[in-house]
C-alpha cells in the first residue's frame, strides 16, 4: 500500500472519541479518517483490480444522496426492471468494504456486466486506480455541506454509534475528522476532473429541482436510452416516499441497526439544526476553506453553493 497509513494529528482525537463518544475510526490514510469497514486488504483490492468497459462507479462524500442515486442508476441500466435480491445492496459492489461486502479479485472479475460499484473515496483514493485512466464511468454526486453535516450527524448516531452532542459533531466536521475527511478537499478532488469524458459531476440539489432533465443527462452519459415512459417509472420508483416504504430499498434489515436510514430527503433541512452563532461560524469556515482550496475562483461552484465570497455568507437558506 503506497498511501500514508497513519497521521499523528489524529491519534489523540481518535482515542478520545473512541472512549468518550464511541465514534468508530478504522484506518487513517493520507490523513483521511475511514470507517472500520475499510480494511487494508479490501482497500488495496479496490485500488488495484481491473476495471472494464461497461463498469459504473457512483462516488460521493457520505450523506450526499448516493443511496437515492444508486437506485436510479440500477433502474437506468436495467431499463426499469426491478433489481433482484433481498436488498438494494445485493445489486452493487463495494470493494473497499472488507466486512459487509467481502469480495475477492475473482468474484469481481466474474461478476457480469454492467458492474455497478459504490464508493465514498476522494479522487486520489478512487476505486479502480486513477479514474481518467480507467474504462469505468464515474458518477459523482455532491450536496450542500449544511445538509451533509446534519444528515451525517444523525447517521453517525444511529449507524456509527456516535453519542456526542451536535456542537461537538459540527466541530469534528469542520476539522475534517469525520469519515472520509474534509468536505471541501473531497469535493475539490473530483471537481477538478469534472470535464473528463468518463466523469459525470452532478448536484443533489439539481436532481431535486429538475429531476427529469438531470436523469436524462445521466442516462445519456451512461449511454442508455431514456424514453418518457421509462423516466416516469423511475421517477415514481425512486421518490423519497417510495424508497422509504419499499422493503427492498429502505435498509430496515441492514446490520440490525435502527429502522431510520431515511430521514427527510429534502433540500435545506440542515438549516433547522444550526443556532445563529453556529450558522455564522459555519459560513466563516466555508469562506476560509473555499479560499484555502482555491475553489473561491470557481464561479459555477459558488453559484451552486449560493455563497457570497465578499461577506462569507450564503445568499439564502438552502
Amino acid at each position: 500500500m503506497t498511501e500514508t497509513s497513519s497521521n499523528i494529528l489524529f491519534t489523540e482525537e481518535k482515542e478520545k472519541l473512541a472512549q468518550k463518544y464511541n465514534y468508530e475510526y478504522g484506518m487513517i490514510l493520507n490523513g483521511i479518517v475511514l470507517p472500520s469497514l475499510v480494511v487494508p486488504d479490501s482497500y488495496e483490492l479496490s485500488r488495484t483490480f481491473e476495471t472494464r468497459p461497461g463498469d459504473i462507479c457512483l462516488t460521493a462524500y457520505s450523506k450526499s444522496g448516493s443511496t437515492w442515486l444508486i437506485y436510479n442508476i440500477l433502474l437506468i441500466t436495467q431499463q426499469g426492471k426491478a433489481p433482484e435480491g433481498r436488498d438494494l445492496a445485493d445489486n452493487f459492489l463495494w470493494p473497499a468494504f472488507g466486512s459487509d461486502y467481502i469480495l475477492t479479485r475473482e468474484q469481481l472479475r466474474d461478476t457480469p456486466s454492467p458492474r455497478i460499484f459504490r464508493s465514498h473515496m476522494p479522487y486520489p483514493m478512487a476505486m479502480g486506480g486513477t479514474p481518467e485512466a480507467s474504462p469505468c464511468k464515474y458518477v459523482y454526486i455532491a450536496r450542500h455541506p449544511k445538509d451533509v453535516v446534519v444528515s451525517f450527524y444523525h447517521f453517525a448516531q444511529h449507524w456509527g454509534n456516535y453519542t456526542g452532542p451536535w456542537e461537538h459533531w459540527l466541530g469534528l466536521f469542520m476539522e475534517g475528522k469525520v469519515w472520509y475527511g474534509d468536505w471541501f478537499d473531497h469535493i475539490k478532488s473530483w471537481w477538478e476532473h469534472r470535464h473528463a469524458e468518463n466523469i459525470h459531476f452532478l448536484w443533489y440539489e439539481d436532481m431535486k429541482a429538475d429531476y427529469d432533465n438531470e436523469l436524462r443527462r445521466l442516462a445519456a452519459f451512461l449511454q442508455y436510452p431514456m424514453p418518457d415512459e421509462l423516466l416516469r417509472q423511475i421517477r415514481e420508483a425512486t421518490s423519497f416516499e417510495q424508497m422509504k416504504a419499499n422493503e427492498f430499498t429502505n435498509r430496515q434489515d441492514a446490520d440490525d441497526h435502527p429502522k431510520n436510514f431515511y430521514r427527510k430527503g429534502v433540500v435545506g433541512s440542515g438549516n433547522e439544526q444550526f443556532t445563529e452563532a453556529q450558522n455564522e461560524q459555519f459560513d466563516a469556515w466555508c469562506g476560509r476553506r473555499l479560499r484555502e482550496t482555491g475553489l473561491i475562483q470557481e464561479e459555477s461552484l459558488l453559484s451552486y453553493l449560493r455563497f457570497n465570497p465578499k461577506n462569507n455568507v450564503f445568499h439564502e437558506k438552502i
